[in-house]
């Protein structure tokens, strides 16, 4: 203590306040890298999302697809890296490789990085919904998708890999000191598409990056609402109203990178839908809020953040027998085919999964902001339920993250039944609805890896 008092007066006093101020700046700085990489296909490609659209690769191009890449904090605090995609889900196949090669090359652990894609119908299948189009309604044939098709995706989903790769580590090598903030607003265009009035999350969080000197240089928000304001008679590339969105902030922000997450939507739509000015509107509706939230009081966020996250076991309700799966294949729904499938590889000498392993990962920015990145298509009890528990001022909460495996029911979607439950599983080439008990197998996740403050 008297060396720190001798030092301090041969420095002076100017000296001294400098190394003071320079001091504070650092507590309220953080390292940022920002990266974007075009991931449109090349060439065309067979679309995901929809079951209805016609069985032929894509015929033009609305909009560019693009990978996005936020880094948070320096090598010495233990870097973490978000990823948003403008695809219909991420595969956790594809999880996997990017984040062995980006451990392999920083040390960066899976608990650190997340991928959240936007859930556009608009964009190439990699993986998650094959059986969408390969099944054909009741004429549906056993042969696989044309050769040429499987081999554009397969290609595509090999290059989306090493894309990905690039863009992380791209983030990384742009960190520079920046300042972060974030807020909530509400947005109105998300309606219950199960039951008319029923729940939805309207909140509309965002975070703002800025240079020290306030100048904006990235803005990442997140909604709870399903990428279909195009149908599946749209057979052109898009990123629906999440890929119009960013054009739109970019535009209003010339060199700012605008990046989209989506919240516990999967029973939510855009209402109204079905054209291209409804698309527009739903993303001005987005642009006109992000304004409003950049010129309001946001709350500073000065730690990176603490990631934890945990693979668990969700059971399904029911495993078929091998005669079940013989009845099965008389039903000429997607039921049918998956029974089909099912069939194909138990003579292969393969088992039929009991459960689905299920990442849950936890971001806690401090103890000013937590995140929840959830994977699947997560339905808006998840979300409803979390912020009653933990508390919505402090809560932001990324579904379609590090893997789409297939819809995530809550318990009462469960007992109701209908497309997100029961249906949509066979397009995910799952044998069953879950068990009612995921939810609390969820929820209790959660909570257990997020710290006490929360």
């Amino acid at each position: 203590m008297i060396c720190f008092f001798w030092w301090m007066i041969l420095l002076g006093k100017s000296s001294v306040q400098l190394l003071a101020q320079e001091m504070a700046e650092m507590e309220t700085h953080m390292d940022i890298g920002v990266s974007t990489i075009d991931i449109t296909p090349d060439h065309p490609i067979r679309l995901a999302g929809y079951g209805a659209r016609e069985k032929k690769p894509s015929e033009g191009i609305i909009h560019q697809l693009n990978a996005k890449a936020l880094a948070f904090g320096r090598d010495d605090q233990g870097p973490s890296i978000l990823i948003t995609v403008d695809l219909v889900g991420i595969p956790a196949i594809i999880t996997a490789k990017v984040t062995k090669r980006i451990t392999e090359q920083t040390g960066i652990e899976a608990s650190h990085l997340v991928i959240c894609a936007s859930h556009t119908h608009g964009g190439p299948e990699v993986g998650n919904l094959l059986n969408i189009l390969q099944y054909r309604g009741d004429t549906f044939s056993d042969s696989l998708l044309k050769l040429e098709e499987l081999v554009e995706i397969s290609r595509y989903t090999e290059r989306l890999t090493d894309q990905l790769v690039a863009v992380a580590l791209s983030s990384l090598a742009d960190r520079e000191p920046a300042l972060v903030f974030w807020g909530q607003g509400r947005m109105g265009f998300a309606k219950n598409r199960r039951t008319e009035g029923g729940p939805v999350d309207q909140s509309f969080p965002l975070m703002k990056i800025t240079d020290p000197t306030g100048n904006l240089k990235a803005i990442l928000v997140n909604y709870a609402c399903h990428g279909t304001t195009l149908g599946g008679d749209v057979n052109q590339i898009h990123g629906d109203w999440m890929g119009e969105a960013q054009l739109m902030i970019e535009s209003n922000h010339p060199g700012v990178v605008a990046m989209v997450a989506i919240g516990c939507g999967a029973d939510a739509n855009p209402y109204p839908r079905g054209k291209m000015e409804h698309l527009r509107l739903h993303a001005q509706e987005v642009a006109d809020n992000v304004e409003q939230l950049l010129t309001s009081k946001l709350h500073p966020i000065i730690q990176p953040p603490s990631g934890k996250i945990k693979w668990i076991n969700l059971p399904f309700a029911h495993v078929p027998s091998v005669p079940e799966l013989i009845a099965q294949t008389e039903d000429k729904t997607v039921r049918g085919y998956y029974a089909r499938l099912a069939l194909d590889r138990i003579a292969r000498g393969q088992d039929i999964p009991k459960t689905l392993s299920y990442p849950v990962q936890t971001w806690t920015f401090g103890n000013e902001m937590a995140m929840v990145n959830l994977a699947g298509e997560v339905v808006v009890d998840y979300s409803q339920r979390l912020k009653k528990e933990i508390g919505a001022d402090k809560l932001w909460i990324n579904a379609y993250a590090n893997d789409v495996p297939c819809y995530i029911a809550s318990c009462r979607v469960i007992r109701e039944g209908g497309y997100e439950a029961e249906s949509s599983m066979y397009y995910y080439d799952k044998p069953s609805p879950f068990a009612e008990e995921i939810e609390e197998l969820i929820i209790n996740t959660v909570h257990e890896l997020l710290p006490p403050s929360f």
